[in-house]
Order: C-alpha cells, then sequence, then structure tokens
C-alpha cells in the first residue's frame, strides 16, 4: 500500500507571475506570495486607514522628491518563493525606472506596512519576512493608535532596533536623515 505525499506544493515568483497573466486572480483581488503559498489578504479598506494610505507617501513625495521611487502598494519581490505589496516601499532610483522590473530587496531602503486589521500579520509574519530578506529598515503604522512602530538593523528573521513613536514625535528614515517628519503629519 502506498500513501500520498502531503508536502505542499510551494509556487515560485515566475508561476505567481503566469498565474496572474494568465487571469486566475481576480480585478480587485488583492494576493500576495508568502514563501511559495498564495495569501488573499485585503478585507476593504475603511475610511481611516484608506487616509493614511493616502497621506503617508504624499508628505513623504512632499520632502524626499526625486531623490527616491515611491511604490505605493505594488509588489516588491522578497525572494524567490515571496512577492509583497507593502503599503509604501521606499525605493532607489535606477535607470529606466520600475516599468519593465519589478523592484527586489536590493532595490529597498525602508518598507511601510499601514495597519488596521492586518497589525498582528504585520508585526509577526511580514516582520519576519522583511528582516530575513534583509529590509533594511520596516515601520509599522498602527492606524487605530496613531503611532508608528520603526525597526531597523535586520539580524536573522528579527530587528535588533525597536523604537514606537507617536503625535509630534520626529522621525526619519536612517538612509534619510537630514529629512525629518512627524508622526501627526505623516498619519494626517
Amino acid at each position: 500500500m502506498t500513501t500520498a505525499d502531503s508536502t505542499p506544493r510551494r509556487l515560485t515568483v515566475e508561476e505567481y507571475d503566469k498565474m496572474g497573466e494568465a487571469g486566475i486572480f481576480g480585478p480587485d483581488e488583492r494576493v500576495e506570495l508568502v514563501e511559495g503559498s498564495l495569501v488573499s489578504y485585503a478585507p476593504p479598506q475603511e475610511e481611516n486607514h484608506a487616509g493614511v494610505v493616502w497621506q503617508f507617501p504624499e508628505v513623504m513625495r512632499g520632502r524626499l522628491g526625486t531623490r527616491v521611487a515611491l511604490w505605493t502598494q505594488l509588489p516588491l519581490i522578497i525572494s524567490k518563493t515571496t512577492v509583497l505589496e507593502p503599503d509604501v516601499a521606499i525605493l532607489r532610483l535606477r535607470e529606466g525606472g520600475y516599468r519593465h522590473h519589478r523592484p527586489v530587496v536590493a532595490d529597498t531602503y525602508a518598507v511601510v506596512e499601514i495597519a488596521k486589521s492586518s497589525l498582528a500579520r504585520d508585526r509577526t509574519q511580514k516582520l519576519r519576512l522583511y528582516a530575513s530578506a534583509g529590509i533594511p529598515e520596516y515601520w509599522v503604522v498602527e492606524v487605530s493608535g496613531s503611532q508608528l512602530e520603526m525597526y531597523r538593523q535586520p539580524s536573522g528573521d528579527a530587528y535588533v532596533v525597536k523604537q514606537v513613536v507617536s503625535g509630534s514625535d520626529n522621525v526619519s528614515f536612517e538612509a534619510f536623515p537630514d529629512v525629518v517628519f512627524t508622526v501627526d503629519e505623516l498619519l494626517g
């Protein structure tokens, strides 16, 4: 008697892309590839969350200008089996932009997740994925509490430094210490 192997089959980024090209995902379906598994992740955004998702990159664009590319809610290749869609990725400028090649970890200064219903996942699974990939800086915006968690110095599957800020506290990205924001202005 033989038994079937019950090991899940993991997808690669290439297979994930082919599924998208074949129209397997619905037009409004938001799916990420997480360590080879498809994850449907996005409930409809409520008003406050959507407002912060709009406000955050707008303020950043005004100060960082042409020093970076801002990649909002678009695919970022983390590994051969993981494609995430962070709310904001702060990317290096590159010749020709990102029209023909999606960004990868080496293109990334920092990633920001703006969370309400996804807060637990952003603090655990996504933190582990970003740290393991070597994303230098990861921010989690807690919409309900109007605070920002800053994670820096990835080491293994965690970050060495964590700082929680709110209100009129000043913040800046490590790659751009001369560009200072307050939490209040980022959150609107």
